[in-house]
Formats: structure tokens, C-alpha cells, sequence
């Protein structure tokens, strides 16, 4: 009820915005939220939240901190923080994040790899751990 972190649904200003007319092909760079209700052949690199709306397609790879899919993805997508894949969303491909929300009637083919921060640290190796282990051919006498 009191959750201050900013989400999809909470973004109150959208800076980019390409039309469900419009067709670009090449590389969408943003660091502001952005909106795609056209054709994007490429990929979008941003910084913070991308909204995939219901006429969007991209054909390309998608960057960003929060991603909303309503409309049809060809790449793989990675956000640092959230994916979510409406109901009339479509994604072929693999996702990369933190957290992920399918919405019923929602299409995904692909791999999912989602890491959660206590998971990376724990599979990380200590500072300690390469001496800890010392390999050696020496074999001791009985």
C-alpha cells in the first residue's frame, strides 16, 4: 500500500514517445521513460523505464531499469529491475532480470534467468577462497 518504489504503473511522465505510425530502425538511446506504440527495427538501450504499448514492435534487444511489454518483442529483453508482459503482450526471446510478472494470456518463448542480489553474492568467490583451496602434487607418505 505504501510502496514508494517507482514502477510501471506509477510513471507519470513519459519524455520519449514514437507513434503507432512511426518506423525507425537503428538504436534508441534514452535515459528518460519511453513509449513505443510504433515499429522499431534495432534495439533500445535506456536508462529507465520502457513501455512496449499494445500496436509496438520491436524487432531488436531491449535495455532498461523497468519494462512493461503490451505489444510484440523479437529480441531479448534485460532489465535491471522489472519485466512484466501484459495480457496482450507477446515476447520471443530470452529475459534478463530481477523480477517477472505474466500476465494471463500473456505469450513468452524464450529462456529466463532471474537473479536475485543474496544469490549473486553468494555465488561469488571470497577474496580468501583461491588460497583457501591450494592445489599442490605433492603426496604425503603413510
Amino acid at each position: 500500500m505504501f510502496n514508494t518504489k517507482k514502477t510501471i504503473e506509477n510513471v507519470s511522465t513519459i519524455n520519449t514517445i514514437i507513434g503507432d505510425k512511426s518506423q525507425i530502425k537503428g538504436t534508441l538511446t534514452v535515459s528518460e521513460s519511453t513509449r513505443v506504440d510504433g515499429v522499431l527495427v534495432g534495439k533500445i538501450l535506456s536508462e529507465s523505464t520502457v513501455i512496449i504499448g499494445e500496436h509496438g514492435i520491436i524487432t531488436g534487444n531491449i535495455e532498461g531499469f523497468d519494462i512493461l511489454v503490451a505489444g510484440t518483442v523479437h529480441g531479448n529483453i534485460h532489465a535491471s529491475e522489472r519485466i512484466r508482459i501484459t495480457s496482450t503482450g507477446r515476447v520471443l526471446g530470452d529475459i534478463f532480470t530481477k523480477t517477472l510478472v505474466i500476465d494471463e494470456g500473456a505469450s513468452f518463448k524464450g529462456n529466463c534467468l532471474m537473479e536475485v542480489a543474496a544469490e549473486a553474492q553468494a555465488n561469488a568467490p571470497s577474496e580468501n577462497e583461491d588460497s583457501q583451496w591450494e592445489v599442490t602434487n605433492e603426496v604425503e607418505k603413510i
